[in-house]
């Protein structure tokens, strides 16, 4: 049994690939396994995952696009690690990272899931002048900022395997914000801890960038309020009863938020027509 299993679901990503499974397969001292798993690709992700010959890998290829959700649980389901960790596979994981985040996440077992903070770099690898948007703190109040801000647990997840058995699987029925509705049933009975270190790399293309979404703070808004509503009812998350972290508060201060932000997304998108 390995002590740590990394999933990497991939969709179309034969160009990028290949860096994503070297910088995994780069890492020393942690005893793992990759699976790869191939959510209906039809370039040469197949044939990209192929060319390596490391008995780490494993590649599994689903027989039509399911999603991020479902490849993520048929890792959860058929991993024996006591931990799992999230790649992209278009990122590069940075040397030393699986090593940090399993320090970190073994420190209690009050701790279910681990993070830290990231870069953005472009197609061709180049670091990106956004630093200040992939920075978080360790005095982070994980219960009230996922619901404010929503995605700040991106990235390099690693969680401990015992807590899908306790909070469930992730939701297949959403498309986007699948983290952090995974996040918000963790938070309820476990620790999120940081490591405040930049361990990873996160790639921005055409294909995976979110900026291209119109409006997409609230659209990112309305689903945390709808999926957190379901959480609420079904009785999977209930800190959010109480008057620190009321539900229709911090909703409130999200959505001002989301606002703001669109806001100056479009007046900046004004200025750039202008000039």
């Amino acid at each position: 049994m390995t002590e740590l299993t990394i999933s990497m679901p991939v969709y179309n990503s034969s160009k990028f690939i290949g860096e994503a499974i070297g910088s995994v397969l780069a890492q020393e001292e942690v005893d793992f396994e990759l699976i790869v798993v191939d959510d209906g690709s039809n370039d040469g992700t197949a044939e990209a995952v192929a060319s390596f010959n490391d008995r780490r890998i494993k590649y599994t290829r689903n027989d039509i696009n399911r999603g991020i959700a479902y490849c993520h649980n048929l890792v959860v389901e058929s991993c024996r690690s006591p931990y799992i960790s999230h790649v992209d596979s278009d990122d590069l994981v940075l040397p030393g990272a699986f090593q940090k985040m399993l320090d970190a996440i073994r420190r209690s077992p009050v701790i279910g899931q681990a993070h830290c903070n990231y870069f953005f770099i472009d197609e061709d690898g180049g670091r990106i002048d956004m630093q200040l948007s992939s920075v978080r703190t360790p005095q982070m109040d994980y219960k009230r900022e996922i619901l404010v801000c929503g995605g700040i647990i991106n990235h390099l997840r690693t969680y401990r395997r015992e807590v899908f058995q306790n909070v469930g699987n992730f939701d297949e029925t959403l498309k986007f914000s699948i983290d952090t509705e995974m996040a918000l049933r963790i938070v309820d009975k476990y620790e999120i801890k940081l490591v405040p270190e930049f361990l990873y790399s996160r790639r921005v293309h055409r294909q995976n960038s979110s900026d291209t979404l119109r409006l997409k703070e609230l659209r990112y808004w309305y689903q945390r309020y709808r999926f957190t509503r379901r959480l609420m009812k079904d009785k999977k998350v209930n800190y959010l009863r109480s008057g620190r972290y009321d539900f229709n508060r911090l909703m409130a201060e999200g959505l001002c938020r989301a606002l703001l932000s669109c806001a100056a997304r479009i007046s900046g998108s004004m200025l750039n027509k202008k000039s």
